[in-house]
Order: C-alpha cells, then sequence, then structure tokens
C-alpha cells in the first residue's frame, strides 16, 4: 500500500499514548506509527474495519478517544457507541443492519446507537426492578412478648387528666409506635434503660439541646411523655446514661433501626446522598482532628457521615474518628443497602471529596454519582448548544443536558471510564459536568440526583441542624488510645524542605548558565569564561549535595508513631453516648417528616407545615390513663383554618388505632378543657 502514501515522516497526528496517525488523500488506508516507527497500514473501508481499527486502538492500545476523532474527522460520541457496543456484544455488535442480516443477528444495532445504548441501560433497570426484595419481613420485625416485659411498664400507672405542659409532644408517640415500633424494639437489648432514648426522642421534640437544659423543664409533665411518674433528677439521668453507654449497644441498635426503616417504608433506599459533617471537640485531651468547613481549618473532633434518602429522610449514620474516611463509609451504606434490594446496590450521591480514579476504581460494584473535579470551564462553555439533547428542571431552574463517556487516568497510569453528563442552565449559560460509574439510569435521572442536593438545597445538614443540636454528646468518655498514632516525621519533613530549597537554587543557576552562552574565538575554540566556570562548579556542587539529600530521605520515614517517640499519643472520643443521641435525633426527624406528610392533607398552604406541626406539637393540654386507654388531649389553636387542621391530624392519628406494648388504645383530641366533648 506504499503507494498510497508520501514516503515521509511528516503530518502523522498524535493520537496519545506514543501512536500517531495519518491517513491518505483519498482517507481510505490509514498509516499507524508508534515511538517513531511505522507498525502498520489499516484499511477504513468497508466501515467494518474502521470501526474495528478504531475500537482495537482505543481497548488495546490506550489512544486518547478525542485525539482519535479528530485524527479520523469524526465524532467522540461515536467512537463511544462503538466501543460500548462492543463492549457489549462483541464484533458483531459492530456490523450495521440490512433486512437480511437482522434475521440473522438479532444483537446488531440499528439506527442512532447512543438512544440503543440508552434503552439498554433502562432494560437492565427494568429487570432489576422485576425481582423481588429478598427480606423476611416478619422475622426482621417482631418481638416475642417475652423481651417486651420493660416497654409494658411504661404509660402503665392509671391517673384521671393531668395537665401537661408538653402534651402536644405525644403525637409523635403513634408514629414512634406505628413506624418503628419503637418501645419494644429496644426493649429487647437495654431493657431498663428503654426510658433514656425515649427521653433523648422527646428533648429532640421539644428542642432542648443538652442533659442540662432538663433541669429547667416540670419534672411531672416531662417524665409523663416517657411513661413514667416523674423525671429523675439530673445526677440519675447522667448516671444511667452513662450506664446505657458501658452496654456497648448503640452500634447494634442503629444497624437494627435501619432495618426497620427500610422494611416499613419510612426510607428509601434506591437513591441515597452522602456527606459529612464536623463535630467539634474542645477538651483538654489530644485527639485526632478534622476540617471543619465553618472555620475552613483543622481542628479536634469527629467526623460524621449522614445518608439521607430523596425525601430529605436519615437513612443511617456513622461516625468516624478524626477526619474520618467517606470511602469506607460509602462501601458500608452500600452494602447494607443492597442487602434489602435483591443484591442491587443504591446510587449514592457525593460531592467532590470522593474524587479520584483510585477510589473510584475501588468502587467497582458500586454505584456513585458526583461532580467533576477541575473540568475545562472554558471548553465546557465552547459547547454548542446543538449537543444538548436532554432537559430537566430542578425546582425552578431548567437545564438542558449532553452525555458521553471519558477515560480519567492518573499520574501513576491507572485509568477508568466513566459516564459523564454536562448539564448547562438554560438561563444563565452555566455549564458543568457530573460523572457516574451507573449503567442503570439514564442522563436526567443522574443529574437530578446531583441537582436535587447540592443544586437546590446544599444538604440535610442545613435544615437538620437549625432545628437540632447535632454536635452534643450525652456522655464524653476519652479513655481509651486511638489505633492510629502516626504523625508526619518532622526530620523527613526538614529534609524535604532543604530537596525544595536546593532544587530551588539548581533551577536558578541553569537559569543563570542559560543566559552565559559560549562564545567562540576566531579559531573556533571556546572562550574562558570565569563567571561561566563558576557557575558550573556552584551547579556540580548543588547537584553533589541534591543527590545526598535524596539518599538522606528515601533513608528517612515519612510518618513516625507516637508511642516510640514518648510523646502524649492520641486518644478517642468515645461515640457511644453520641450514636443513641443521633439514633433519637434520625428517629424525631423521620417522624417529624410523615407527621407533616400527614398533616399536609389537611392545610391549603404548604409555607404554613412545618410552622403549624411546630404548634401542634407544642401545645399544652391534659393526659389521662384508664385500664385500656391513655387519651392525650390538647389546646386548640387561635386561628380557625389551623385548628380545623390540627383537629383533622387528631382524628387521623385514632383512625390508625395505635396500641402501647401494655395493650393500651392511644388515642388524641382537642378541647378548651379537660372533660369538654369535641364534635
Amino acid at each position: 500500500m506504499e503507494e498510497h502514501f508520501i514516503l515521509d515522516k511528516k503530518d502523522f497526528v498524535p493520537i496519545g499514548n506514543g501512536y500517531s496517525l495519518k491517513p491518505n488523500a483519498e482517507k481510505t488506508i490509514v498509516r499507524l506509527r508508534y515511538n517513531g516507527h511505522i507498525v502498520s497500514d489499516h484499511k477504513l473501508i468497508p466501515q467494518i474495519e474502521k470501526r474495528l481499527f478504531v475500537v482495537d486502538l482505543v481497548e488495546n492500545k490506550g489512544v486518547t478517544k478525542t485525539k482519535l476523532a479528530a485524527a479520523l474527522s469524526m465524532s467522540r460520541q461515536s467512537i463511544d457507541n462503538w466501543v460500548s457496543a462492543y463492549r457489549t456484544h462483541g464484533s458483531t455488535g459492530l456490523i450495521n443492519n440490512t433486512k437480511d442480516s437482522w434475521k440473522k443477528n438479532p444483537k446488531r444495532f440499528t439506527g442512532n446507537k447512543a438512544r440503543q445504548l440508552e434503552s439498554q441501560r433502562k432494560e437492565n433497570k427494568l429487570a432489576i426492578e422485576k425481582q423481588q426484595i429478598a427480606i423476611n419481613f416478619e422475622q426482621e420485625t417482631v418481638v416475642e412478648e417475652k423481651h417486651c416485659g420493660s416497654a409494658n411498664e411504661l404509660y402503665a400507672y392509671e391517673h384521671d387528666y393531668h395537665e401537661n405542659r408538653y402534651a402536644g409532644s405525644l403525637l409523635y408517640l403513634s408514629v414512634l409506635i406505628g413506624s418503628y415500633d419503637f418501645l419494644k424494639q429496644l426493649s429487647v437489648s437495654i431493657n431498663k434503660y428503654l426510658w433514656i432514648p425515649l427521653l433523648f426522642v422527646m428533648m429532640h421534640i421539644n428542642k432542648i439541646a443538652s442533659v442540662e437544659q432538663l433541669k429547667t423543664v416540670f419534672k411531672d409533665d416531662f417524665g409523663q411523655l416517657m411513661g413514667i411518674k416523674r423525671l429523675p433528677n439530673l445526677v440519675d439521668v447522667r448516671e444511667n446514661i452513662r450506664s446505657l453507654a458501658q452496654l456497648k449497644l448503640s452500634d447494634k441498635s442503629s444497624g437494627q433501626f435501619f432495618k426497620l426503616q427500610v422494611i416499613k417504608g419510612v426510607v428509601s433506599i434506591w437513591r441515597l446522598f452522602l456527606d459529612g459533617h464536623f463535630v467539634p471537640y474542645s477538651g483538654k485531651e489530644k485527639v485526632h482532628k478534622a476540617h471543619s468547613t465553618q472555620r475552613d481549618l483543622m481542628m479536634p473532633g469527629q467526623t460524621e457521615f449522614f445518608s439521607h434518602d430523596s425525601k430529605g429522610k436519615i437513612v443511617y449514620f456513622d461516625i468516624r474518628e478524626g477526619q474520618g474516611n467517606m470511602l469506607e463509609s460509602f462501601k458500608k451504606i452500600s452494602n447494607l443497602g443492597k442487602n434489602y434490594n435483591a443484591g442491587t446496590p443504591p446510587l449514592i450521591v457525593v460531592d467532590r471529596e470522593l474524587w479520584g480514579v483510585d477510589k473510584f476504581i475501588s468502587l467497582s460494584g458500586h454505584r456513585f454519582v458526583t461532580w467533576e473535579k477541575n473540568s475545562n470551564k472554558e471548553s465546557l462553555r465552547s459547547l454548542p448548544d446543538e449537543s444538548f439533547e436532554h432537559s430537566i428542571t430542578v425546582g425552578k431552574k431548567s437545564y438542558t443536558l449532553f452525555e458521553v463517556k471519558k477515560t480519567y487516568k492518573n499520574n501513576k497510569g491507572a485509568s477508568i471510564d466513566l459516564r459523564r453528563i454536562i448539564a448547562r442552565n438554560i438561563k444563565t449559560g452555566e455549564t458543568f459536568a457530573i460523572v457516574t460509574n451507573d449503567e442503570l439510569e439514564g442522563a436526567t435521572i443522574i443529574a437530578d440526583s446531583m441537582l436535587n442536593r447540592w443544586g437546590n438545597s446544599e444538604n440535610g445538614f442545613k435544615h437538620l441542624g437549625t432545628r437540632t443540636n447535632m454536635h452534643y454528646n450525652p456522655a464524653w468518655e476519652i479513655s481509651e488510645e486511638s489505633h492510629k498514632q502516626e504523625v508526619p516525621n518532622p526530620e523527613h519533613k526538614a529534609i524535604k524542605q532543604k530537596e525544595s530549597a536546593l532544587k530551588t537554587s539548581l533551577a536558578r543557576i541553569l537559569k543563570q548558565l542559560g543566559k552565559k552562552e559560549i562564545t567562540l574565538r576566531k579559531d573556533g575554540t571556546p572562550r574562558k569564561s570565569i563567571i561561566r566556570q563558576r557557575l558550573i562548579q556552584h551547579k556540580e556542587q548543588l547537584e553533589k549535595e541534591l543527590k545526598q539529600i535524596k539518599e538522606k530521605l528515601s533513608a528517612c520515614a515519612p510518618y513516625i508513631n507516637l508511642k516510640q517517640t514518648g510523646n502524649q499519643t492520641f486518644k478517642v472520643i468515645d461515640k457511644e453516648g453520641k450514636t443513641w443521641w443521633n439514633i433519637a435525633q434520625m428517629i424525631f426527624w423521620n417522624s417529624r417528616k410523615i407527621l407533616a406528610s400527614e398533616l399536609y392533607n389537611f392545610l391549603s398552604d404548604e409555607r404554613d407545615l412545618l410552622p403549624l406541626l411546630d404548634a401542634i406539637t407544642s401545645s399544652r393540654g391534659w393526659i389521662k390513663n384508664t385500664k385500656d386507654t391513655m387519651i392525650v388531649r390538647i389546646e386548640p389553636l387561635e386561628t380557625p383554618r389551623f385548628k380545623s387542621a390540627q383537629i383533622q391530624l387528631c382524628r387521623y392519628l385514632n383512625g390508625k388505632e395505635t396500641m402501647l406494648p401494655n395493650g393500651k388504645l392511644l388515642q388524641y383530641d382537642v378541647a378548651t378543657d379537660p372533660y369538654s366533648v369535641q364534635k
């Protein structure tokens, strides 16, 4: 095929990884060169030859798709389609369809391959959705009566109407029992300390931020909320909290309520939003530091990772020492979720903290969505509007979408192919990229997932933190040493600084030498230059010192263990008390959303929803306990439409016929005094 090419080596177009191409004038044959040497010639006609050639370059030779597309005067999207078709169906997927060939090979693609690949993803998703969730509901949720002794003791004593300043809080009790079976589930493990988690829930409901603030409450009234005659004094409360923490059962209970939420449909696990939250520590002990986004500095403390569902309900949380490891939390919640979805992991949306090729590769078998980091904004803005094929509206903002495949590489040569969804704000023109490894959802769902959390409302902490005390730990305990005692070696750091200074000096000398060019005599011999000779001697001296420094650096460990130095070691903040506080916070938050959705049915304006719910559940009232019924009567609100919604909510909860663990029927009513009848 030599006659098709001019024999010089000019006009070869680089396509990455040492390869370059040069098509002939008719563009029917292309010559491939590797590291300056001709490798082979390839035909581009018929079309199947071109497709096989392109796929081989991408899959086996690691060339850059964008450069290859430019060299062959074709679109990057076509290359992505061919590679995807080849990975799915082999070489037969690259053959165009004809009337006769379709019957012989039904796997061949027709029409726009991008649309067909998208259709195939939908088929995969539907096939998975048709699988039944493998959960034994009965065994997971039933609590045997023999374990319910402590739960049966609550709300047991009988009395006539007692005025209670916190009576409205007991509307949450219907949800705690109906959606969580809260009392029975905990009575199995923590027995006589059952009232402590219930106390924490009631504290969240009534905006009591710490145990110390309990000294301001009315102990008889607050005790009634937990089914006991009187709230113990502050010393006894603290002692019981410490005793509960010593049982070391918080992680088990946290996992237990994760299962209950999924089984009973309180939360959704098909898509989760994961983010971290810093919990500061201001004590005297030496603990690991984490980054505080509010102050933008490293501070002693812990990191909490919360996962929320699409409705903002807390699905699971994880407390970790110091900075924590989001990758570990990601895998933990992903593995937990797929156990309750026939082996399909949830689609998890994360911020840029998870960015990195190594991290992406380690998430094989999991599904993630995140922002693209270090995007070329100019390149994104220059994309023509015609390229954007889909549209989506999130909140009041409208976007158009364009999807491609992209290979991401790191400095070590590792790479991964990810879907890249480019979104453009129709009004402002702002263009950004979202990446995912998911093959089940379409571009619109992927973009909606990213924009619903960080494009519409930053995250759940923004709202959760304004309603509850997320930083509080009711049982501080710091006694155990951390397993992580390694710190940066100061000697290694000092050597590294010397190395950096030598490199700077050497670069300066080389720059000066470049300016002092060698001059020649008339006979062609170089002239002597004292300044240049000194620079050369200085350069040689610096190179010698740099070599010695590098030898020292290689022999010096970058990290040292504090135990070997005799310095004060890191300690661990015990997370038992904090975990119990978070369990109560999670259950309160999700119960509040359940009550809000039920109240919404009786309210005309959504803006009044949460303020009205808080007004109802903070109402005064009266509580009556008989042999077979517990009646909570709350004072009516003054505004007629709010009062109507209040009455309808109570009637709705009564219709559920919630039963306390001791067999009493829980009923609600609205009236101006304990003995009048509401019609």
